[in-house]
């Protein structure tokens, strides 16, 4: 008896050694994305993670908070610093950048290791072919794509109703819509809200004016600014005067970001802005009794009149990836795949509105007989988004773009605030885009 109980206190004694052991060897991942700064989004976030954990028990995950505005310089300097998060989320205006500077773990060989996806064929047969293009580099793979999106134009229809305009009749052109916008402006309301600030924000919003001029930022070999085209002359004179010669901008442009511009949307301070799936979730959230869902409409961008560019807008992409100093990569993989998953790209989808990469989700599948998600496919504001791909096109993926564009934004406020003349701003800003690329 005496050895009977012997032997079970110390089969308990190494199945408690045991569990503790394998306690003390759970792996922690850090898991860092602006959009945790953001009520909606954190919450599906947290949502998505719990779950993660729940099925990788040996896997905890902390959150890191950043700011949109702050994530590359905070990602930069710490991975710098051989630190950084295992897991973060970026958008393709900084992906090529962190590929050429060797931040980003190199995830070919799980790819590799993956098999076939969920309908039969290669792991990354669901996604757009042009979303794997930007997160591949000499044949690697560093990131998997995320949100894909248009901008496209955002209006308050009760506003454009108060003003005499038809608010079913979105502006077509930008001539239309500068006429639109001198009747929305009044003494304590203005047309048309933008990001003026130095802000990553600043190239979404005014990208799709300069390609619905049938403009560029560089020459299409990327080796010299075309900021000096006529083109682009045009659209960045329209831009700037809406503001310096039309006053249809709030006062203040060049201090306001992405959050305010859709502040100003929520309040009733803009009639306009330009946005992409996550405007209506986050202008509904600012203000609950706007009733965003049905008092906002979504459009195409205007174009210049006489001008039938190949691109109107641009495109959004966000991407997730690997940190290369992780000590962890295997399960970093793991949150990195489960992040990109079918079932969590719906969730995105349902909790923020933002449509996916994935084309067994947001559709394009459908010759293999493979639908995407109803309740994306059936969204008023997603159809716009949707279609408004087929003309968008992504801007210039270099490693010194967030440079060239940091050069466009200040040239744009030094015309806002009148330091200098659209020409002479962007005359100074092409002599700098041309002296980053040599």
């Amino acid at each position: 008896m005496l050895v009977r109980r012997l032997v079970l206190s110390g089969l308990i004694i190494m199945a408690l050694a045991l569990a503790g052991s394998a306690w003390a060897e759970k792996v922690t991942l850090t898991f860092s994305d602006w959009h945790l700064t953001e009520p909606h989004w954190e919450q599906a976030l947290k949502e998505g993670i719990a779950k993660f954990e729940a099925e990788n028990p040996e896997i905890k995950v902390t959150l890191d908070y950043v700011s949109y505005g702050e994530k590359e310089t905070k990602y930069a300097t710490a991975l710098e610093a051989g630190k950084g998060p295992d897991v973060f989320h970026l958008h393709a205006y900084s992906v090529r950048s962190f590929m050429e500077r060797g931040y980003l773990y190199d995830v070919t060989g799980f790819i590799e290791k993956e098999g076939p996806c969920w309908y039969g064929e290669d792991f990354l047969d669901p996604w757009y072919p042009q979303t794997l293009e930007l997160v591949r580099k000499d044949g690697r793979y560093y990131a998997l794509p995320e949100d894909f999106m248009a901008m496209v134009l955002f209006r308050n229809k009760n506003l454009f109703q108060k003003a005499g305009l038809d608010p079913a009749s979105p502006p077509k052109t930008w001539d239309e819509f500068l006429a639109y916008a001198k009747k929305l402006t009044k003494a304590d309301r203005w047309a048309f809200g933008t990001v003026g600030a130095i802000d990553p924000g600043f190239e979404l919003r005014v990208t799709p004016v300069l390609f619905s001029h049938g403009g560029s930022y560089l020459t299409p070999d990327y080796k010299r600014s075309a900021l000096d085209t006529a083109e682009a002359k045009q659209a960045f004179k329209f831009f700037v005067e809406l503001h310096t010669k039309h006053g249809v901008i709030p006062p203040g442009v060049t201090a306001r970001n992405p959050g305010d511009v859709r502040e100003q949307l929520a309040t009733e301070e803009v009639a306009m802005i330009m946005g992409s799936g996550w405007t209506v979730p986050i202008v509904a959230g600012l203000n609950p009794d706007l009733n965003a869902p049905e008092v906002i409409g979504a459009s195409s961008v205007p174009v210049a009149a006489g001008v039938s560019p190949e691109f109107r807008t641009t495109a959004w992409l966000s991407t997730w990836m690997i940190g290369r100093n992780t000590k962890h990569p295997e399960e970093a993989w793991k949150l990195l795949k489960h992040q990109t998953s079918k079932p969590m790209v719906e969730k995105w989808f349902h909790d923020a509105r933002v449509l996916s990469s994935r084309r067994d989700v947001s559709g394009g599948l459908e010759a293999q007989g493979i639908g995407g998600y109803n309740e994306l496919l059936f969204d008023k504001f997603a159809k716009v988004i949707a279609e408004g791909l087929a003309y968008a096109k992504f801007v210039p993926q270099l490693k010194e773009w967030p440079e060239i564009i940091d050069t466009v934004n200040t040239a744009v406020q030094e015309a806002f605030t009148g330091a200098k003349s659209v020409d002479k701003a962007l005359s100074d800003a092409s002599k700098r885009i041309n002296d980053i690329l040599k």
